[in-house]
């Protein structure tokens, strides 16, 4: 091989130092695996509950975020049925927290089918995205259908971004 080909290749002697072989593999990097791919933290949607007004003309979506990694992480935003919650909020591994994902008017379509929570790891800044669907339950005022959320369940894989 020439040269060039050597240097974009390599040469092929696998003359790596001890370090630079663990650095590959991820021996010594606890955001990687130890195949050298990445740790990919998840934050869930644990809970969703949904407040609505007694005339059905205005709702609130509280929903539970939790840290099911091995990481802190801190949730970025929140986006959900058109509108963006910033949340800028710090969850460490296995800690959960309470927030308001949405004010406004109770949908009348279930046009909106996912949520979406962005997020990173504290101690590398890598950002995520876990999205979720969103499930409805379906009520029915006078012959006016209101799509009330009723659960947010995760959907795999949660995106590197």
């Amino acid at each position: 091989m020439g040269w060039f080909t050597d240097a974009v290749f390599g040469n092929g002697d696998n003359t790596n130092s001890g370090s630079d072989n663990k650095r590959q593999t991820g021996a010594d990097d606890p955001y990687r695996q130890a195949s050298g791919g990445k740790v990919i933290p998840e934050v869930v949607v644990d809970n969703a509950d949904a407040h609505c007004s007694a005339d059905m003309s205005h709702m609130e979506l509280w929903v539970r975020l939790k840290n099911t990694s091995t990481f802190e992480v801190e949730v970025v935003e929140v986006r959900i049925l058109g509108q963006s919650q910033g949340l800028n909020r710090f969850l460490k591994p296995g800690e959960n927290h309470d927030c308001c994902v949405y004010k406004g008017s109770v949908p009348t379509n279930n046009a909106q089918h996912v949520a979406h929570v962005d997020y990173k790891i504290v101690g590398n800044g890598d950002y995520f995205e876990s999205d979720h669907q969103i499930n409805y339950r379906l009520e029915d005022d006078n012959g006016v259908h209101h799509f009330i959320p009723e659960e947010l369940k995760l959907l795999r894989p949660v995106r590197d971004l």
